[in-house]
Parts: C-alpha cells; sequence; structure tokens
C-alpha cells in the first residue's frame, strides 16, 4: 500500500515539475524479464488458495524466498539507476526476516487488530497465513530481527501493515520516479545572442 501511494506521489510530482512519462522508456532497465517474474512468482504465492502444505519452509516459502532472491540480482545489476540501491536495501530487510522465520513475513495479531485486518487471518495460531498476503501470525517474542517484520499499522480507513523495509522501498521507489522523470535542462545556446560569441 505505502509503495504504491509513493509511486503515485512521486509521478505526480514529476510531472508537475515538467518531467514526462515517456521519459521512462529512456531507463536502461537490465533483466527486468527476472524482475517481472519474480513479481509474477510472488502474485502466485499471495493469491492462489491456501494449501495443507503452506507452512514453514513449505513449497510456497521457497517460492517467495527465491523470488526474492531474483529481485536482489535485478537491483545489483541495476544500481546506478537513481533510486535503485535504496529499493535494494528494503528488499534485503525484507528478504532477511523472511528468510530468518521460515520464508513468510511475520506479523503479529497486535498489529492486525491495530490495521483492522484481524478478520483476513486463516486463524488464530502460531504460524496461521494472512489472506492476501506474504505474512504469517507470530508474536513478538517468537520473531526473529522483529524489528525488520510488519510492525507497523495504519489504521482504517488506509488498513495497511508494513515493515521497515517497505518504507525503504516506498523512498527509492519514489526517488527512482522523480530521478528519471526530471525536466530537460534548456541547452546553454538557447536565447544567446550570436554576435555576443567571441571570435578566438
Amino acid at each position: 500500500m505505502i509503495l504504491l501511494v509513493a509511486v503515485a506521489l512521486a509521478i505526480l510530482v514529476a510531472l508537475l515539475r515538467g518531467g514526462k512519462m515517456s521519459d521512462l522508456a529512456t531507463v536502461r532497465f537490465r533483466y527486468g524479464w527476472v524482475a517481472l517474474l519474480a513479481l509474477l512468482l510472488q502474485f502466485g504465492v499471495v493469491y492462489l488458495p491456501p494449501s495443507s502444505h503452506d507452512g514453514f519452509w513449505g513449497p510456497r516459502a521457497w517460492v517467495l524466498v527465491g523470488s526474492y532472491g531474483m529481485l536482489v540480482f535485478v537491483i545489483i545489476v541495476n544500481r546506478r539507476i537513481p533510486g535503485v540501491p535504496i529499493i535494494g536495501l528494503g528488499l534485503i530487510f525484507n528478504y532477511a526476516v523472511i528468510f530468518a522465520n521460515g520464508g513468510y513475513m511475520p506479523v503479529s495479531p497486535d498489529a492486525l487488530e491495530r490495521a483492522g485486518l484481524a478478520h483476513l487471518a486463516t486463524g488464530d495460531e502460531v504460524g496461521a497465513r494472512v489472506a492476501a498476503a506474504k505474512d504469517v501470525l507470530l508474536h513478538r517474542e517468537q520473531t526473529a530481527l522483529w524489528v525488520l517484520s510488519d510492525i507497523f499499522s495504519l489504521p482504517p480507513p488506509i488498513r495497511t501493515v508494513f515493515s521497515i523495509g517497505d518504507v525503504f522501498l516506498a523512498v527509492g521507489a519514489f526517488w527512482f520516479f522523480l530521478g528519471t522523470m526530471r525536466p530537460k535542462k534548456p541547452c546553454a545556446e538557447f536565447g544567446r545572442d550570436p554576435s555576443s560569441k567571441q571570435v578566438v
């Protein structure tokens, strides 16, 4: 959610500053197909119907961890693009906490409750999946790298939980769009009086 808000806000600010959407086509983004495949895999993990094999380090957990590895690879090869290094930090933070907790992003029942999303939990037990999310229910004392998990929440009407890594992803995405949709600088010679040129 906060990533979508950051992208929309960045595009709006960039357009108001004179940038153009067509500027994005000039970005040389390598291995974009790998990133797209990784996102499709994550989409499958999140939205396919639940399975009895969805527990810690089940097949879907390995798919999720593998997809993050693919995204980290794409970030490394595109690290010179504006905003991408910040996105990379966010990915690494999320990757670390997911890997340390059985292949899913931990979220506490309290955080879900504050966000008004408690009804999305598929159960009350530890390790229960959260519908339409990469999260599983874990209490703070049961969570490795707790500070990197989904500890932040926004109440209704926004209704979302997010991590420090998600904040870095949002900041990086904001910087990416501002950096690539920059207004073009006028040519130095434009508007200059030809008679003012010096003869060598």
